[in-house]
């Protein structure tokens, strides 16, 4: 074509444009969206984790928008992590963010999706009532923590005085507390899943099993900053749509469920992976991930003990339950469920 001459129009080459134009209005909005940045942070590969697993694995995080980093940040450092503003969502237990909230950390929950513990005091056969505790020695991984922190009340509660009538001693690691009592270098100690089930294989018997106390312990919530969720609360909900959807696929899905756990959750073992999502789809896991004020108000009990600035906290300073309150009333929830 000559300089200066007008475009020539080409019927084809319209219906090339028309098609291409077509096209690309069709794709989806999660594909055709430029998806934001949202780092995700969790404290350990476990199965208390399960709905992010699962969530992640499905691909509800981009469906929301998200281009998500999974960050996985051992223990309480988590907090330390995010509190220095490199996460923006954590997944993590009660007592964990709540002994950094009273020092006056911003965070605050805003779903949970286990409401109790699921750690088991564990004894040598020998070991028959609480009373024959008496003198004896139980191990937890460090004193500070959660396996120190349940153990505590427990004890005086049977009338025992820590490191009084029972001794307390750090071991460290779970399945080393575990070797420890089958070869009575103690009497017992606090174990969680699935170590316990590795205890069990080793005659060690459970004493108290934390999640039949009756006492709610969020083992499993969603925490933000509180200045994150008002300058980000669409973001917030976003995710939480993500992680409710999530958590459904989770309970309908075993295949990409198990799939996730084996990615995220440190378990694989075939045998493992089908005894962990059973138990934890039909005993731990709620379908929807309300707040529980009075898991909180529990939590800061317990931190209490050893911490003054918890005493006469409200759980209401550390928790925000608009959100799901939102998605409720909305009917998002129901519509998922349906």
């Amino acid at each position: 074509m000559g300089k200066g001459q007008p475009a020539m129009k080409s019927p084809c080459g319209l219906s090339l444009l028309s098609i291409g134009l077509f096209m690309f209005l069709a794709v989806p909005a999660s594909e055709g969206a430029t998806l934001s940045r949202l780092r995700v942070g969790y404290p350990s590969p476990s199965a208390s984790f399960f709905p992010l697993f699962a969530t992640k694995e499905a691909g509800l995080l981009e469906k929301y928008g998200f281009d998500t980093e999974m960050v996985y940040v051992q223990g309480v450092q988590l907090v330390q992590v995010h509190v220095a503003g490199q996460l923006d969502v954590s997944t993590i237990s009660s007592v964990v963010y709540l002994q950094a909230s009273v020092e006056g950390a911003d965070l605050i929950q805003v779903a949970s999706s286990i409401d109790n513990q699921l750690m088991k005091l564990m004894v040598h056969p020998s070991i028959a009532k609480p009373e024959d505790l008496r003198g004896k020695t139980l191990a937890v991984t460090r004193f500070g923590s959660l396996t120190d922190l349940l153990i505590r009340p427990v004890l005086k509660n049977w009338g025992l005085e820590p490191q009084k009538d029972v001794k307390l001693i750090q071991i460290g690691r779970m399945p080393d507390i575990a070797t420890a009592i089958a070869q009575k270098s103690v009497d017992g100690g606090v174990i969680s899943f699935p170590t316990s089930v590795q205890a069990e294989k080793m005659n060690i018997k459970t004493m108290l099993d934390f999640a039949d106390s009756g006492f709610d312990l969020p083992a499993t919530t969603v925490v933000v900053s509180r200045r994150y969720s008002k300058s980000n609360r669409d973001t917030v909900l976003r995710f939480l749509k993500a992680y409710i959807e999530g958590t459904r696929r989770l309970f309908t899905d075993r295949e990409l469920s198990i799939r996730a756990l084996r990615r995220y959750g440190g378990i694989s073992d075939r045998d493992m992976l089908s005894t962990t999502y059973d138990l934890f789809t039909s005993r731990y896991i709620k379908k929807i991930p309300t707040v529980n004020a009075k898991g909180v108000e529990n939590s800061l009990g317990l931190i209490a003990e050893s911490n003054p600035r918890a005493k006469g906290r409200k759980a209401e300073e550390f928790m925000d339950t608009s959100f799901m309150e939102e998605l409720e009333s909305t009917g998002f929830i129901s519509s998922v469920w349906r």
